[in-house]
């Protein structure tokens, strides 16, 4: 027999013999009555509800792991994303300008492994894309319409960094600057969103739009219609005369625009973007942990409170039942009611434990939730 109906058994007994020497204030409650719940009782009626106890609720009370998960510290920024992201489209410019130098290296050197830089630190579920403009033709005017144009999606819309990582060597440069259908293409690549800023268009360019296009219209309709998404603009050693123009550009979009001029600038706004994507994984982790943690507190709970219920219905029914079949057949139960109050007191202790598992669990949650707010405090 479970220690829980051991205890009933044993508080029932005090409790019947420690009424010998108390008075008597109740007029219904008299000796002849307590003399009937004798210590044989006890035991008879132990003995007989020990056939309707199957389930030891030990198996309701099941313990909870909750996730406290480590953050990262970060450094701040002012071109990463600033919400937790869902999408992020690199656009590069495949003009023929791009095989210009900065630092020794062309800048479609560096816009390669920008792309790559652009996606290190989000979290996995972070879907990503890389598309060219205008890597098609050549840059000399017989051609340009056919770079005008081109866009090429070289890695489509996939949480797949693998896939981004080996179309990175396809990214060239030949052509003319089609910014505006560039950015037209990776609209179509996002989707509709009602949090603003959760979907990131980076493009990195050195020069302003050559084929007739409207970039800054396009960029206002990005951020301003169903996609909600951002545009920042990377600029590698743009002229002095093109600066406002992408500039513009990305204010339209509602992001942030950065000319790099040196290897060193390089470096530092890209350092900074990373930190910022870690930054962004970090609230993802945040938000995923303490909503997990509350989800599993609650189920925990429902899970326990269920199973309680029905053991404590089980038994009841079952002892029920029994002792009517008894009385319709003339064998009445001396002991029924020793044997419901045994039963009772057995039921009380299991929802006295399930409170006590409830405030635990609560508890235990609220303390997961400080823990883990506090990390992210320290690592902003």
């Amino acid at each position: 027999m479970d220690i829980v109906l051991r205890s009933a058994c044993a508080l029932l007994v005090l409790a019947v013999c420690g009424c010998g020497g108390a008075k008597n204030d109740d007029p219904d409650n008299t000796r002849t009555s307590r003399s009937v719940v004798s210590a044989s009782d006890v035991e008879d009626a132990r003995a007989y509800i020990a056939q309707f106890i199957s389930d030891n609720p030990d198996r309701c009370f099941a313990e909870v792991g909750l996730d406290r998960p480590e953050l990262q510290r970060q450094g701040g920024d002012d071109i990463g994303p600033h919400v937790q992201p869902a999408r992020v489209v690199i656009a590069i410019d495949g003009s023929g300008s791009m095989a210009g130098r900065i630092g020794g290296q062309t800048k479609v050197e560096l816009a390669r492994k920008a792309a790559a830089r652009f996606v290190d630190g989000l979290p996995s579920t972070v879907e990503t894309s890389l598309l060219v403009f205008g890597q098609q033709g050549d840059n000399k005017a017989a051609n340009k319409a056919r770079s005008c144009a081109g866009v090429d999606l070289l890695a489509p819309m996939s949480s797949d960094r693998g896939r981004l990582v080996a179309a990175i060597s396809q990214v060239q440069a030949v052509g003319w600057t089609p910014l505006a259908l560039g950015l037209t293409k990776a609209r179509a690549l996002l989707a509709p969103s009602s949090t603003p800023g959760e979907q990131i268009i980076y493009v990195v360019s050195d020069g302003e739009e050559t084929c007739g296009g409207d970039p800054v219209a396009v960029a206002r309709q990005i951020n301003g219609g169903t996609t909600r998404a951002i545009v920042n603009i990377i600029g590698f050693g743009l002229p002095p005369g093109e600066i406002a123009a992408l500039k513009a550009v990305s204010d339209a979009g509602g992001g942030h625009f950065v000319n790099l001029n040196s290897r060193s600038d390089y470096e530092r706004t890209f350092d900074r973007i990373r930190e910022s994507n870690r930054q962004a994984s970090n609230a993802i982790r945040q938000s995923n942990a303490v909503a997990g943690n509350a989800v599993q507190t609650s189920n925990a709970i429902s899970s326990a409170s269920v199973c309680v219920s029905n053991i404590i219905s089980s038994e009841n029914v079952r002892l029920s039942n029994d002792l009517s079949a008894r009385a319709v057949r003339g064998e009445p139960v001396s002991f029924a009611r020793t044997s419901q109050a045994i039963l009772k007191r057995r039921h009380d202790q299991m929802e006295a434990r399930l409170k006590d598992y409830r405030a635990q669990l609560q508890d235990g949650e609220i303390r997961a939730r400080r823990t883990i707010d506090a990390a992210a405090a320290a690592a902003r």
